[in-house]
C-alpha cells in the first residue's frame, strides 16, 4: 500500500489558492493592526484618563468634554475596524467578502494618505509663509519634534495599508471598481470625521462652533 504525507491542519491564513501569504506580507498586516490598535489606545486614554474635562491652565475646551469625547470614540472606532481589516486581509479564505476587504483597504489607504498629504501641505504652507498660522498651530508651537513624528506616524500607517491594498488587489484579482470605490469614500469618511461630526456637535453645544 503506498506511503501518502498528510499534511497537518492549518490554521492560519490562506488565499483563494490555498497558499499562504508570503511572510513579509502577513508582517505588514499585523503591524497595520497593531498600529491602529496603538492608535485607538491613545483615543481610549483620551476618554478614561486623559483630562479634557477638568479646568485648569490650558484647558480652553474643559466646558466641551462631552463633545471632545464622542469625537475620540469614533475615532476609535474606526482605528479598530482598520485593525480588523489588515488582519483579515492576511488571513482571508475562501468564501469571505474579498471584494469587500478590497474596498476597506483602499478606503484605509486613501483616507490616512490624504490626511498626511494635508498635514504636509499645511506644514509646508506655514513655514513657507503661503499659508497663515493657524491658531492650533500656534498653540502647538510651530515644527517641533512631536509635530514632526505626528507627520511621520500617519505616513508609516498610509504606506502599510498602501502595500496591503496592491497587494489584496492584485493577490484576489480584484476589479479596479474595488479600488475607484474606496480611494472615493476616503475624502468622505474624512470629511464626516473633520467637518460634518464637529458641525453636528456644534449644534447641540456640544462642541464649539
Amino acid at each position: 500500500m503506498p506511503m501518502t504525507s498528510q499534511r497537518p491542519p492549518d490554521h492560519g491564513a490562506r488565499a483563494r489558492d490555498g497558499r499562504l501569504p508570503a511572510v513579509p506580507v502577513r508582517a505588514v498586516g499585523y503591524l497595520a493592526a497593531a498600529w491602529c490598535v496603538g492608535y485607538a489606545g491613545v483615543s481610549a486614554w483620551q476618554v478614561a484618563g486623559d483630562p479634557i474635562g477638568q479646568t485648569g491652565p490650558g484647558r480652553r475646551y474643559a466646558a466641551y468634554a462631552s463633545g471632545l469625547a464622542v469625537m475620540s470614540v469614533l475615532a476609535g472606532v474606526l482605528k479598530l475596524a482598520g485593525a480588523a481589516v489588515a488582519v483579515a486581509a492576511v488571513r482571508v479564505r475562501p468564501g469571505r467578502p474579498r471584494q469587500l476587504l478590497g474596498v476597506a483597504l483602499w478606503g484605509a489607504f486613501g483616507l490616512l494618505g490624504l490626511y498626511s498629504a494635508g498635514n504636509l501641505v499645511i506644514t509646508v504652507g506655514t513655514v513657507s509663509g503661503l499659508l497663515a498660522p493657524s491658531a492650533a498651530w500656534t498653540a502647538a508651537g510651530g515644527v517641533t519634534p512631536r509635530a514632526i513624528g505626528y507627520v511621520l506616524f500617519f505616513l508609516v500607517g498610509a504606506a502599510m495599508f498602501g502595500v496591503l491594498a496592491v497587494w489584496f488587489h492584485r493577490r484576489h484579482r480584484l476589479r479596479w471598481t474595488s479600488a475607484v470605490a474606496g480611494l472615493a469614500g476616503a475624502p468622505l469618511l474624512l470629511a464626516l470625521l473633520l467637518a460634518v461630526a464637529p458641525a453636528v456637535l456644534g449644534r447641540w453645544g456640544l462642541l464649539p462652533t
